[in-house]
Protein backbone atom coordinates (compact mmCIF):
# COMPACT_ATOMS: atom_id res chain seq x y z
CA UNK A 1 0.00 0.00 0.00
CA UNK A 2 1.23 3.02 -1.18
CA UNK A 3 0.19 6.69 -0.21
CA UNK A 4 -0.65 9.73 -1.91
CA UNK A 5 -0.68 12.71 -0.73
CA UNK A 6 -2.03 16.19 -2.72
CA UNK A 7 -1.42 19.40 -1.38
CA UNK A 8 -3.77 22.28 -2.43
CA UNK A 9 -1.29 25.01 -2.55
CA UNK A 10 -2.93 28.38 -4.19
CA UNK A 11 -2.07 31.74 -5.72
CA UNK A 12 1.71 31.11 -5.07
CA UNK A 13 4.58 30.87 -7.56
CA UNK A 14 5.42 27.43 -8.36
CA UNK A 15 7.69 25.75 -10.83
CA UNK A 16 6.31 23.91 -13.70
CA UNK A 17 7.04 19.96 -13.22
CA UNK A 18 5.24 17.20 -15.05
CA UNK A 19 2.06 15.79 -14.10
CA UNK A 20 2.48 12.17 -15.09
CA UNK A 21 4.97 9.97 -13.21
CA UNK A 22 5.12 6.08 -13.47
CA UNK A 23 1.22 4.55 -12.78
CA UNK A 24 0.21 8.00 -10.85
CA UNK A 25 -1.31 10.31 -13.43
CA UNK A 26 -3.00 13.63 -12.67
CA UNK A 27 -4.55 16.55 -14.85
CA UNK A 28 -6.81 19.26 -15.31
CA UNK A 29 -10.12 19.15 -16.60
CA UNK A 30 -11.97 22.08 -17.35
CA UNK A 31 -15.32 22.09 -14.90
CA UNK A 32 -17.65 22.57 -18.06
CA UNK A 33 -16.13 18.52 -19.05
CA UNK A 34 -17.37 15.75 -17.36
CA UNK A 35 -14.98 13.17 -15.90
CA UNK A 36 -15.97 9.73 -15.63
CA UNK A 37 -14.51 6.51 -13.81
CA UNK A 38 -13.29 5.00 -16.76
CA UNK A 39 -12.15 8.71 -18.41
CA UNK A 40 -8.46 8.00 -19.02
CA UNK A 41 -5.72 9.17 -18.41
CA UNK A 42 -3.99 12.46 -20.21
CA UNK A 43 -2.05 15.37 -20.52
CA UNK A 44 -2.92 18.83 -19.19
CA UNK A 45 -1.77 21.98 -20.77
CA UNK A 46 1.20 23.32 -19.60
CA UNK A 47 -0.40 25.82 -17.63
CA UNK A 48 -4.31 26.57 -16.93
CA UNK A 49 -5.61 29.48 -16.72
CA UNK A 50 -9.21 30.25 -14.63
CA UNK A 51 -11.24 33.57 -15.39
CA UNK A 52 -12.62 35.12 -12.16
CA UNK A 53 -14.41 38.77 -11.94
CA UNK A 54 -14.39 39.67 -7.76
CA UNK A 55 -17.35 38.89 -5.38
CA UNK A 56 -17.33 36.06 -8.28
CA UNK A 57 -16.57 32.10 -8.45
CA UNK A 58 -14.64 29.80 -10.83
CA UNK A 59 -13.40 26.25 -10.49
CA UNK A 60 -11.76 23.71 -12.38
CA UNK A 61 -10.85 19.96 -12.12
CA UNK A 62 -8.12 17.40 -11.33
CA UNK A 63 -8.11 14.15 -12.43
CA UNK A 64 -6.45 11.39 -10.68
CA UNK A 65 -5.72 7.92 -11.73
CA UNK A 66 -3.52 4.82 -11.16
CA UNK A 67 -3.19 2.36 -14.37
CA UNK A 68 -2.40 -0.40 -11.28
CA UNK A 69 -4.79 -1.84 -10.64
CA UNK A 70 -3.70 -0.80 -6.80
CA UNK A 71 -5.23 0.92 -4.11
CA UNK A 72 -3.31 4.24 -2.92
CA UNK A 73 -4.40 7.26 -0.52
CA UNK A 74 -4.57 11.13 -0.86
CA UNK A 75 -4.66 14.04 1.16
CA UNK A 76 -5.55 17.23 -0.03
CA UNK A 77 -4.32 20.77 2.27
CA UNK A 78 -5.08 24.45 1.37
CA UNK A 79 -3.64 26.31 3.29
CA UNK A 80 -3.76 30.08 3.22
CA UNK A 81 -0.08 31.17 2.64
CA UNK A 82 1.29 35.16 2.21
CA UNK A 83 -1.57 37.74 1.75
CA UNK A 84 -3.43 36.05 -1.13
CA UNK A 85 -7.30 36.66 -0.16
CA UNK A 86 -8.43 34.13 -2.58
CA UNK A 87 -10.71 31.56 -1.09
CA UNK A 88 -10.42 27.70 -2.09
CA UNK A 89 -12.95 24.68 -1.37
CA UNK A 90 -12.18 21.17 -2.80
CA UNK A 91 -14.76 18.62 -3.12
CA UNK A 92 -14.07 14.77 -4.29
CA UNK A 93 -16.53 14.54 -7.10
CA UNK A 94 -19.03 11.22 -6.26
CA UNK A 95 -21.11 9.67 -9.33
CA UNK A 96 -24.88 8.87 -9.46
CA UNK A 97 -26.29 6.25 -11.77
CA UNK A 98 -28.12 7.23 -15.06
CA UNK A 99 -29.74 4.76 -16.11
CA UNK A 100 -31.50 5.86 -19.39
CA UNK A 101 -31.82 9.81 -21.26
CA UNK A 102 -34.30 11.58 -21.92
CA UNK A 103 -36.63 10.90 -24.17
CA UNK A 104 -36.88 12.86 -27.58
CA UNK A 105 -33.16 13.10 -27.44
CA UNK A 106 -30.68 12.86 -29.97
CA UNK A 107 -27.38 11.22 -28.54
CA UNK A 108 -25.56 14.08 -29.80
CA UNK A 109 -27.24 16.17 -27.25
CA UNK A 110 -25.85 14.20 -24.19
CA UNK A 111 -22.13 13.84 -22.78
CA UNK A 112 -21.91 10.35 -23.81
CA UNK A 113 -24.23 7.13 -25.56
CA UNK A 114 -23.36 5.15 -22.60
CA UNK A 115 -25.60 5.41 -19.19
CA UNK A 116 -24.30 4.49 -15.92
CA UNK A 117 -22.34 5.96 -13.24
CA UNK A 118 -22.10 9.88 -14.23
CA UNK A 119 -20.34 12.83 -12.21
CA UNK A 120 -22.61 15.05 -10.10
CA UNK A 121 -23.10 15.35 -5.96
CA UNK A 122 -19.78 16.56 -4.67
CA UNK A 123 -18.46 15.49 -0.96
CA UNK A 124 -16.16 17.43 1.23
CA UNK A 125 -12.69 16.23 0.38
CA UNK A 126 -11.62 13.77 3.34
CA UNK A 127 -7.69 13.93 4.70
CA UNK A 128 -7.59 10.74 3.13
CA UNK A 129 -9.34 7.92 1.02
CA UNK A 130 -8.66 5.78 -1.42
CA UNK A 131 -8.08 6.29 -5.23
CA UNK A 132 -8.77 2.71 -6.92
CA UNK A 133 -6.81 1.14 -9.24
CA UNK A 134 -7.90 1.77 -13.15
CA UNK A 135 -10.55 4.31 -12.02
CA UNK A 136 -10.36 7.85 -12.20
CA UNK A 137 -10.64 9.93 -9.12
CA UNK A 138 -11.72 13.53 -9.61
CA UNK A 139 -11.24 16.30 -7.38
CA UNK A 140 -13.53 19.56 -7.60
CA UNK A 141 -11.82 22.96 -7.04
CA UNK A 142 -13.42 26.22 -6.39
CA UNK A 143 -12.39 29.34 -6.11
CA UNK A 144 -13.89 32.34 -4.73
CA UNK A 145 -12.74 35.87 -5.40
CA UNK A 146 -13.40 38.68 -2.56
CA UNK A 147 -13.96 42.06 -3.78
CA UNK A 148 -11.46 43.63 -2.56
CA UNK A 149 -8.82 41.36 -4.82
CA UNK A 150 -6.47 43.44 -6.26
CA UNK A 151 -6.94 42.42 -10.13
CA UNK A 152 -3.88 40.62 -11.86
CA UNK A 153 -2.78 37.34 -12.42
CA UNK A 154 -2.17 34.58 -8.92
CA UNK A 155 -0.19 31.73 -9.42
CA UNK A 156 -0.83 28.59 -7.61
CA UNK A 157 -0.50 24.39 -8.22
CA UNK A 158 -1.69 21.39 -7.49
CA UNK A 159 0.72 19.30 -5.63
CA UNK A 160 0.90 15.38 -5.55
CA UNK A 161 3.05 13.04 -3.35
CA UNK A 162 2.42 9.33 -3.40
CA UNK A 163 5.74 8.72 -1.61
CA UNK A 164 8.77 8.58 -4.17
CA UNK A 165 6.66 9.81 -6.38
CA UNK A 166 6.12 13.96 -6.55
CA UNK A 167 3.93 15.50 -9.41
CA UNK A 168 2.94 19.22 -9.58
CA UNK A 169 -0.08 20.59 -11.82
CA UNK A 170 0.59 24.55 -11.86
CA UNK A 171 -2.58 26.87 -12.74
CA UNK A 172 -3.15 30.50 -12.75
CA UNK A 173 -6.12 32.85 -11.38
CA UNK A 174 -6.59 35.78 -14.03
CA UNK A 175 -8.54 38.36 -11.79
CA UNK A 176 -10.20 41.16 -13.82
CA UNK A 177 -11.47 44.57 -12.00
CA UNK A 178 -15.16 43.22 -12.71
CA UNK A 179 -16.99 43.19 -10.11
CA UNK A 180 -20.04 41.12 -9.47
CA UNK A 181 -22.76 43.22 -8.02
CA UNK A 182 -23.35 42.42 -4.42
CA UNK A 183 -27.48 42.78 -4.99
CA UNK A 184 -28.85 40.22 -6.90
CA UNK A 185 -31.23 41.01 -9.27
CA UNK A 186 -32.25 37.70 -10.84
CA UNK A 187 -34.52 35.78 -8.74
CA UNK A 188 -33.79 32.01 -8.48
CA UNK A 189 -36.24 29.63 -7.12
CA UNK A 190 -35.63 25.52 -6.77
CA UNK A 191 -38.39 24.24 -4.44
CA UNK A 192 -37.65 22.57 -1.81
CA UNK A 193 -39.75 19.86 -0.23
CA UNK A 194 -39.71 19.51 3.79
CA UNK A 195 -42.58 17.00 4.17
CA UNK A 196 -41.59 15.20 7.48
CA UNK A 197 -42.21 11.98 6.65
CA UNK A 198 -40.03 13.02 3.05
CA UNK A 199 -37.51 14.13 5.75
CA UNK A 200 -37.80 11.52 8.27
CA UNK A 201 -36.64 9.00 5.08
CA UNK A 202 -33.13 10.78 4.84
CA UNK A 203 -32.62 12.51 8.01
CA UNK A 204 -33.30 9.38 10.50
CA UNK A 205 -32.21 11.14 13.24
CA UNK A 206 -35.12 13.24 13.05
CA UNK A 207 -37.39 9.84 14.81
CA UNK A 208 -35.70 10.75 17.99
CA UNK A 209 -34.90 14.35 17.71
CA UNK A 210 -37.96 16.28 15.94
CA UNK A 211 -36.33 19.65 16.83
CA UNK A 212 -33.46 18.48 14.96
CA UNK A 213 -36.03 19.00 11.83
CA UNK A 214 -35.49 23.48 11.78
CA UNK A 215 -32.04 22.84 12.04
CA UNK A 216 -31.66 20.75 8.78
CA UNK A 217 -34.35 23.10 7.03
CA UNK A 218 -32.02 26.26 7.98
CA UNK A 219 -28.67 24.48 7.30
CA UNK A 220 -30.45 23.59 3.91
CA UNK A 221 -31.18 27.25 3.40
CA UNK A 222 -27.72 28.66 4.02
CA UNK A 223 -26.36 26.31 1.45
CA UNK A 224 -29.14 27.23 -1.26
CA UNK A 225 -28.44 31.04 -0.28
CA UNK A 226 -24.35 31.11 -0.82
CA UNK A 227 -25.54 29.17 -4.43
CA UNK A 228 -27.31 32.53 -4.91
CA UNK A 229 -31.32 30.99 -4.47
CA UNK A 230 -32.90 33.92 -2.90
CA UNK A 231 -36.59 33.18 -3.38
CA UNK A 232 -38.22 30.80 -0.81
CA UNK A 233 -40.93 28.72 -1.09
CA UNK A 234 -43.42 28.72 1.91
CA UNK A 235 -46.56 26.68 1.89
CA UNK A 236 -48.61 28.95 3.58
CA UNK A 237 -52.19 27.01 3.36
CA UNK A 238 -50.45 23.85 4.86
CA UNK A 239 -48.46 25.65 7.40
CA UNK A 240 -51.35 27.82 8.50
CA UNK A 241 -53.38 26.29 11.37
CA UNK A 242 -57.44 26.89 11.57
CA UNK A 243 -59.28 27.15 14.91
CA UNK A 244 -62.32 28.66 16.55
CA UNK A 245 -62.39 32.08 18.26
CA UNK A 246 -65.73 33.30 18.83
CA UNK A 247 -67.47 30.96 16.36
CA UNK A 248 -65.40 32.08 13.35
CA UNK A 249 -62.07 30.49 11.83
CA UNK A 250 -58.98 32.54 12.78
CA UNK A 251 -55.83 31.34 11.35
CA UNK A 252 -52.63 30.54 13.28
CA UNK A 253 -49.70 32.17 11.79
CA UNK A 254 -47.14 30.63 13.79
CA UNK A 255 -45.56 27.99 12.09
CA UNK A 256 -45.50 30.50 8.63
CA UNK A 257 -43.33 32.88 10.59
CA UNK A 258 -41.11 30.34 12.12
CA UNK A 259 -40.84 28.83 8.39
CA UNK A 260 -39.63 32.70 7.00
CA UNK A 261 -37.64 33.63 9.89
CA UNK A 262 -35.28 30.39 9.57
CA UNK A 263 -34.80 31.28 6.04
CA UNK A 264 -34.58 34.91 6.72
CA UNK A 265 -31.57 33.88 9.00
CA UNK A 266 -29.86 31.36 6.46
CA UNK A 267 -30.19 34.46 3.81
CA UNK A 268 -32.26 33.00 0.99
CA UNK A 269 -35.60 34.85 2.00
CA UNK A 270 -35.04 38.39 -0.15
CA UNK A 271 -38.46 36.93 -2.09
CA UNK A 272 -41.10 35.08 -0.13
CA UNK A 273 -42.74 33.03 -2.67
CA UNK A 274 -46.22 31.71 -1.27
CA UNK A 275 -47.42 28.15 -1.99
CA UNK A 276 -50.40 27.46 -4.07
CA UNK A 277 -53.80 28.23 -3.27
CA UNK A 278 -55.76 25.39 -5.19
CA UNK A 279 -54.92 21.86 -7.08
CA UNK A 280 -56.16 19.17 -8.87
CA UNK A 281 -58.11 16.15 -6.72
CA UNK A 282 -55.54 13.35 -6.56
CA UNK A 283 -53.12 15.48 -7.96
CA UNK A 284 -53.41 14.04 -11.64
CA UNK A 285 -52.59 17.28 -13.98
CA UNK A 286 -56.37 16.65 -15.53
CA UNK A 287 -58.00 16.07 -12.58
CA UNK A 288 -61.03 18.31 -11.30
CA UNK A 289 -59.61 21.68 -9.77
CA UNK A 290 -59.89 21.72 -5.89
CA UNK A 291 -59.61 24.71 -3.24
CA UNK A 292 -58.33 22.92 -0.03
CA UNK A 293 -61.15 24.53 2.67
CA UNK A 294 -61.54 24.75 6.34
CA UNK A 295 -64.86 24.40 7.20
CA UNK A 296 -66.79 24.60 10.36
CA UNK A 297 -68.54 20.94 11.30
CA UNK A 298 -70.02 19.92 14.93
CA UNK A 299 -67.99 23.20 16.42
CA UNK A 300 -64.70 21.84 14.85
CA UNK A 301 -62.71 22.66 11.77
CA UNK A 302 -61.84 20.23 9.52
CA UNK A 303 -60.10 20.72 6.30
CA UNK A 304 -61.78 19.49 2.66
CA UNK A 305 -60.47 19.50 -0.87
CA UNK A 306 -63.76 21.58 -2.37
CA UNK A 307 -64.98 21.85 -6.25
CA UNK A 308 -63.73 25.24 -7.17
CA UNK A 309 -67.83 26.52 -7.73
CA UNK A 310 -68.34 25.49 -3.96
CA UNK A 311 -69.11 28.88 -2.59
CA UNK A 312 -67.55 27.75 0.80
CA UNK A 313 -64.46 27.20 -1.07
CA UNK A 314 -64.20 30.95 -1.98
CA UNK A 315 -65.53 32.56 1.14
CA UNK A 316 -63.07 30.43 2.98
CA UNK A 317 -60.24 31.70 0.61
CA UNK A 318 -61.00 35.03 1.11
CA UNK A 319 -61.00 34.88 5.18
CA UNK A 320 -58.18 33.08 4.60
CA UNK A 321 -56.63 35.76 2.13
CA UNK A 322 -57.60 38.89 4.19
CA UNK A 323 -56.31 37.42 7.88
CA UNK A 324 -52.82 36.75 5.91
CA UNK A 325 -52.21 40.00 4.50
CA UNK A 326 -52.90 41.54 7.43
CA UNK A 327 -50.32 39.07 9.41
CA UNK A 328 -47.61 39.87 6.92
CA UNK A 329 -48.02 43.33 6.87
CA UNK A 330 -47.40 43.48 10.56
CA UNK A 331 -44.72 41.44 10.28
CA UNK A 332 -43.50 43.18 7.68
CA UNK A 333 -43.31 40.98 4.96
CA UNK A 334 -46.16 42.06 2.89
CA UNK A 335 -43.46 44.00 0.88
CA UNK A 336 -41.41 40.85 -0.55
CA UNK A 337 -44.19 38.67 -0.96
CA UNK A 338 -45.75 37.02 -4.17
CA UNK A 339 -48.47 34.55 -3.84
CA UNK A 340 -48.79 31.41 -6.02
CA UNK A 341 -52.35 30.55 -7.08
CA UNK A 342 -52.68 27.32 -9.38
CA UNK A 343 -50.06 25.31 -10.58
CA UNK A 344 -49.77 25.25 -14.75
CA UNK A 345 -53.82 26.22 -15.33
CA UNK A 346 -54.74 24.62 -18.80
CA UNK A 347 -57.79 23.95 -20.58
CA UNK A 348 -61.20 23.99 -18.88
CA UNK A 349 -59.31 25.14 -15.77
CA UNK A 350 -58.53 28.87 -17.24
CA UNK A 351 -61.82 30.41 -16.78
CA UNK A 352 -61.53 29.21 -12.96
CA UNK A 353 -58.11 30.24 -12.61
CA UNK A 354 -58.74 33.89 -13.73
CA UNK A 355 -61.81 33.95 -11.42
CA UNK A 356 -59.36 33.15 -8.68
CA UNK A 357 -56.61 35.31 -9.52
CA UNK A 358 -58.73 37.90 -9.65
CA UNK A 359 -60.28 37.36 -5.99
CA UNK A 360 -56.09 36.81 -4.90
CA UNK A 361 -55.67 40.60 -6.62
CA UNK A 362 -58.73 42.11 -4.63
CA UNK A 363 -57.61 40.71 -1.35
CA UNK A 364 -53.64 40.92 -1.44
CA UNK A 365 -53.92 44.06 -3.50
CA UNK A 366 -50.48 45.15 -4.29
CA UNK A 367 -49.21 41.76 -4.16
CA UNK A 368 -47.85 39.92 -7.16
CA UNK A 369 -49.16 36.71 -8.27
CA UNK A 370 -47.14 34.38 -9.70
CA UNK A 371 -47.79 30.57 -11.83
CA UNK A 372 -46.15 28.66 -14.07
CA UNK A 373 -48.27 29.16 -16.94
CA UNK A 374 -48.54 28.24 -20.88
CA UNK A 375 -48.14 30.98 -23.66
CA UNK A 376 -50.18 28.28 -25.69
CA UNK A 377 -53.28 29.11 -23.50
CA UNK A 378 -55.55 32.11 -23.66
CA UNK A 379 -53.11 35.08 -23.38
CA UNK A 380 -55.08 38.27 -22.88
CA UNK A 381 -57.04 36.57 -19.85
CA UNK A 382 -54.03 35.87 -18.04
CA UNK A 383 -52.79 39.86 -17.77
CA UNK A 384 -54.14 40.03 -14.12
CA UNK A 385 -51.29 37.16 -13.10
CA UNK A 386 -48.21 39.57 -12.49
CA UNK A 387 -45.46 37.44 -13.13
CA UNK A 388 -45.79 34.88 -16.16
CA UNK A 389 -43.94 31.55 -15.53
CA UNK A 390 -43.77 29.66 -18.97
CA UNK A 391 -42.03 26.80 -19.43
CA UNK A 392 -38.65 26.98 -21.54
CA UNK A 393 -39.27 25.75 -25.16
CA UNK A 394 -43.26 26.95 -25.35
CA UNK A 395 -42.83 30.77 -25.99
CA UNK A 396 -40.42 30.55 -28.64
CA UNK A 397 -43.10 32.09 -31.20
CA UNK A 398 -44.34 33.59 -28.60
CA UNK A 399 -41.88 36.89 -26.90
CA UNK A 400 -44.16 39.31 -28.38
CA UNK A 401 -46.75 38.32 -25.90
CA UNK A 402 -44.49 38.55 -22.96
CA UNK A 403 -42.97 42.27 -24.27
CA UNK A 404 -46.45 43.18 -24.04
CA UNK A 405 -47.02 41.46 -20.91
CA UNK A 406 -44.03 43.18 -19.35
CA UNK A 407 -44.78 46.98 -21.56
CA UNK A 408 -48.21 46.76 -18.92
CA UNK A 409 -46.13 45.86 -15.84
CA UNK A 410 -45.71 42.87 -15.77
CA UNK A 411 -42.95 40.45 -15.30
CA UNK A 412 -41.90 37.47 -16.90
CA UNK A 413 -39.25 34.34 -15.56
CA UNK A 414 -39.12 30.89 -17.10
CA UNK A 415 -39.18 27.51 -16.10
CA UNK A 416 -37.58 24.22 -16.98
CA UNK A 417 -38.86 20.68 -15.88
CA UNK A 418 -38.48 17.23 -17.26
CA UNK A 419 -38.78 18.92 -20.43
CA UNK A 420 -37.53 20.57 -22.61
CA UNK A 421 -35.68 17.77 -23.77
CA UNK A 422 -33.73 17.86 -27.60
CA UNK A 423 -31.46 20.35 -28.24
CA UNK A 424 -32.88 23.04 -25.44
CA UNK A 425 -30.90 23.57 -22.10
CA UNK A 426 -31.59 21.69 -19.10
CA UNK A 427 -29.72 20.88 -15.87
CA UNK A 428 -30.34 17.35 -16.94
CA UNK A 429 -27.43 15.19 -15.32
CA UNK A 430 -26.24 13.39 -18.40
CA UNK A 431 -26.28 16.68 -20.22
CA UNK A 432 -22.76 18.90 -20.95
CA UNK A 433 -22.31 21.38 -18.28
CA UNK A 434 -22.07 23.98 -20.32
CA UNK A 435 -26.08 23.50 -20.93
CA UNK A 436 -26.01 24.07 -17.19
CA UNK A 437 -23.89 26.93 -17.17
CA UNK A 438 -26.01 28.38 -20.16
CA UNK A 439 -29.15 28.69 -18.63
CA UNK A 440 -29.26 32.11 -16.57
CA UNK A 441 -27.73 33.89 -19.68
CA UNK A 442 -31.73 32.86 -21.59
CA UNK A 443 -32.54 35.06 -18.75
CA UNK A 444 -30.87 38.09 -20.02
CA UNK A 445 -30.84 37.34 -23.86
CA UNK A 446 -34.97 37.38 -23.67
CA UNK A 447 -35.49 39.60 -20.90
CA UNK A 448 -36.61 37.00 -18.22
CA UNK A 449 -35.80 38.41 -14.50
CA UNK A 450 -36.65 34.89 -12.46
CA UNK A 451 -35.67 31.59 -13.27
CA UNK A 452 -37.56 28.54 -11.15
CA UNK A 453 -37.69 24.82 -11.04
CA UNK A 454 -39.72 22.35 -9.34
CA UNK A 455 -37.11 19.93 -7.82
CA UNK A 456 -34.90 21.02 -5.61
CA UNK A 457 -34.61 17.80 -3.51
CA UNK A 458 -37.17 15.95 -4.39
CA UNK A 459 -35.36 12.70 -3.20
CA UNK A 460 -36.13 9.13 -4.20
CA UNK A 461 -35.50 6.78 -1.26
CA UNK A 462 -32.20 5.52 -2.72
CA UNK A 463 -31.23 9.23 -3.70
CA UNK A 464 -27.53 8.59 -5.15
CA UNK A 465 -28.78 5.11 -6.83
CA UNK A 466 -32.07 6.18 -8.24
CA UNK A 467 -32.28 9.40 -9.56
CA UNK A 468 -35.03 9.07 -11.82
CA UNK A 469 -38.04 8.50 -10.27
CA UNK A 470 -41.24 6.72 -11.61
CA UNK A 471 -43.72 9.39 -12.93
CA UNK A 472 -46.19 7.08 -13.62
CA UNK A 473 -47.73 4.83 -16.60
CA UNK A 474 -43.56 3.34 -16.77
CA UNK A 475 -42.00 7.04 -17.75
CA UNK A 476 -39.42 8.11 -15.41
CA UNK A 477 -38.36 11.24 -14.78
CA UNK A 478 -34.34 12.41 -17.06
CA UNK A 479 -31.77 11.60 -14.87
CA UNK A 480 -31.42 14.91 -11.96
CA UNK A 481 -34.29 16.55 -12.65
CA UNK A 482 -35.94 15.65 -9.43
CA UNK A 483 -32.87 17.18 -7.14
CA UNK A 484 -30.09 19.34 -7.39
CA UNK A 485 -28.57 19.01 -4.04
CA UNK A 486 -28.38 15.51 -2.41
CA UNK A 487 -29.23 14.33 1.61
CA UNK A 488 -26.21 14.70 4.27
CA UNK A 489 -27.81 13.22 7.41
CA UNK A 490 -24.25 13.23 8.86
CA UNK A 491 -24.12 17.07 9.06
CA UNK A 492 -27.93 17.85 8.80
CA UNK A 493 -27.50 19.31 5.38
CA UNK A 494 -26.97 18.44 1.74
CA UNK A 495 -23.89 18.08 -0.75
CA UNK A 496 -23.98 20.32 -3.35
CA UNK A 497 -23.75 19.30 -6.91
CA UNK A 498 -21.56 20.15 -9.91
CA UNK A 499 -24.64 21.13 -11.73
CA UNK A 500 -25.17 23.56 -8.57
CA UNK A 501 -21.56 24.81 -9.04
CA UNK A 502 -22.12 25.88 -12.27
CA UNK A 503 -25.71 27.27 -11.75
CA UNK A 504 -23.71 29.24 -9.77
CA UNK A 505 -21.39 30.40 -11.93
CA UNK A 506 -24.36 30.92 -14.70
CA UNK A 507 -26.35 33.51 -12.29
CA UNK A 508 -22.80 35.10 -11.98
CA UNK A 509 -22.41 35.68 -15.81
CA UNK A 510 -25.94 37.04 -15.72
CA UNK A 511 -25.23 39.59 -13.15
CA UNK A 512 -22.20 40.55 -15.37
CA UNK A 513 -24.27 40.63 -18.38
CA UNK A 514 -26.46 43.38 -16.72
CA UNK A 515 -23.87 45.46 -15.15
CA UNK A 516 -21.98 46.07 -18.80
CA UNK A 517 -25.88 46.83 -20.24
CA UNK A 518 -26.01 49.75 -17.99
CA UNK A 519 -23.05 51.05 -19.67
CA UNK A 520 -22.69 48.93 -23.09
CA UNK A 521 -25.68 47.89 -24.04
CA UNK A 522 -25.49 46.73 -27.84
CA UNK A 523 -21.91 45.54 -26.89
CA UNK A 524 -23.20 43.33 -24.16
CA UNK A 525 -26.44 42.51 -26.24
CA UNK A 526 -24.03 41.63 -29.19
CA UNK A 527 -22.11 39.23 -26.77
CA UNK A 528 -25.02 37.41 -25.57
CA UNK A 529 -26.89 36.85 -29.02
CA UNK A 530 -22.81 34.89 -30.20
CA UNK A 531 -23.78 32.73 -26.92
CA UNK A 532 -26.96 32.30 -27.19
CA UNK A 533 -28.04 33.45 -30.88
CA UNK A 534 -31.37 31.06 -30.63
CA UNK A 535 -33.43 28.84 -27.77
CA UNK A 536 -31.89 26.15 -29.41
CA UNK A 537 -28.67 27.47 -31.22
CA UNK A 538 -25.85 28.07 -28.69
CA UNK A 539 -22.48 27.59 -28.09
CA UNK A 540 -21.36 24.06 -27.45
CA UNK A 541 -17.73 24.52 -27.25
CA UNK A 542 -16.40 25.00 -24.16
CA UNK A 543 -13.06 26.46 -25.32
CA UNK A 544 -14.78 28.98 -27.32
CA UNK A 545 -17.05 30.12 -24.69
CA UNK A 546 -13.99 30.22 -22.55
CA UNK A 547 -13.17 33.39 -25.02
CA UNK A 548 -16.31 34.67 -24.73
CA UNK A 549 -16.39 34.77 -21.06
CA UNK A 550 -13.37 36.80 -21.10
CA UNK A 551 -14.80 39.56 -23.59
CA UNK A 552 -17.59 39.58 -20.89
CA UNK A 553 -15.26 40.05 -18.23
CA UNK A 554 -13.22 42.39 -20.42
CA UNK A 555 -16.95 44.79 -20.80
CA UNK A 556 -17.57 44.90 -17.05
CA UNK A 557 -14.26 45.94 -16.51
CA UNK A 558 -14.12 48.42 -18.74
CA UNK A 559 -18.00 49.61 -17.84
CA UNK A 560 -17.21 49.71 -14.30
CA UNK A 561 -14.45 52.24 -14.77
CA UNK A 562 -16.88 54.43 -16.14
Amino acid sequence: MRKLLVWLICFVPLPLHGAQHDSISAWYVDSLVKVFPDSPATTSRPEVTLLSARNGHTSLQVALRSESRRIVRERVVAPRLGNAALQVRTYRVGTVKVNSHPTDTPLDEVVRSEVGPYPDPLFPLAKEFSLEGSHTETIWVSVFTPEGTRPGIYAGAVEIDSGKQKLRLPFRVEVFAATVPKEQKLWVTNWLWFEQELMAKHYPQLKSDPDRYWKILENIGRTMAVYRQNVVFVPVRTLAKAHLADGAIQYDFGLVDHWIEIFDKAGMARMIEGGHLSGRLGGGYDSPYVLPTDLVENDQVVRKELPADDPRAEQNLRVFLRQLRTHLKEKGWLSRYVQHVHDEPHGAEMPIYRRFVHIVSVELPGVPTLDAISLSEDISSQEETTIWVPKLSTFDERLDAIAAHQAHGGQSWYYICLDPRGKYLNRFTDYPTLKVRLLPWVNYRYGLTGYLHWGGNFWTDRPFENVQPDWGGGFFLPAGDNAIVYPDPEHDGVFVSERLEVMREGIEDYELLMESARHAHERTDALARTVLPTFTGYVRDVNQFRKLERELLVLVTEAQRE
